[in-house]
């Protein structure tokens, strides 16, 4: 399978590691979203805690692991060699950095404008 890759005008070149949403950069350029079935298959893993919260409410806190499918895209995201980096979400780099592995080409984004929800093309998140 493989990741909807672009060039930015830098020269960078970004992949969609498992977003079914497309990214819009700073320079014009548009990194495709992920299909459905791609999205899925890069799902973590979720352990959640439930306490009492406000006002009769649940507090909920999630601890992301790292599934058998996030693995196996990671397995072909490292044979891919023509990426520069592949844009993950700060859950996934979490779950990787508590799980004592490198954060290798993986980054999350670096939101340019929230309004537009633009993206750096030259700043990434690790």
């Amino acid at each position: 399978m493989t990741f909807p890759t672009i060039t930015l005008s830098n020269g960078l070149r970004v992949a969609n590691f498992s977003s079914p949403h497309t990214f819009r950069f700073t320079d014009g350029s548009e990194l495709p979203s992920c299909s459905f079935e791609h999205s899925d298959r890069g799902k973590l893993d979720t352990e959640e805690v439930e306490a009492p919260g406000l006002a009769g409410t649940t507090d909920v806190t999630i601890r992301w692991k790292l599934s058998d499918g996030i693995r196996e895209l990671m397995a072909e995201a490292e044979a891919t060699e023509d990426v520069d980096i592949f844009l993950v979400p700060l859950p996934f780099l979490t779950a990787l950095k508590e799980a004592g592995l490198p954060i290798g080409r993986y980054r999350v984004v670096r939101v340019a404008d929230r309004n537009t929800k633009v993206i750096h093309m030259d700043r990434f998140c690790v």
